[in-house]
């Protein structure tokens, strides 16, 4: 049966790391950084419905702005992904 360590002491309203912003993490053996914070702020997203795609937006989105700004999000995300160390 295996074994595991716990990073936390079981408490029931769970664990907290990093106590700041500015204190360092890092997973899977890179080098701790502090949160990342170049992601652009939420925007809302609006859905056209297209009858047959056939109503010019870009990819269902009302505006290029919109596409553009949830793939630079999503840009971001990754981003402070690969810098934790959550995936290569």
């Amino acid at each position: 049966m295996p074994t595991y360590e716990r990073l936390d002491y079981g408490s029931p309203d769970g664990s907290q790391w990093g106590g700041s912003s500015t204190e360092c993490l890092g997973l899977y053996g890179v080098t701790p950084v502090t949160q990342y914070t170049a992601v652009g702020s939420v925007s809302a997203y609006e859905f056209a419905s297209t009858n047959g795609g056939t109503s010019g937006l870009t990819f269902g989105f009302c505006t290029f702005a919109m596409a553009t700004s949830l793939m630079y999000q999503v840009s971001s995300m990754n981003a402070a992904g690969r810098r934790l160390g959550l995936w290569a």
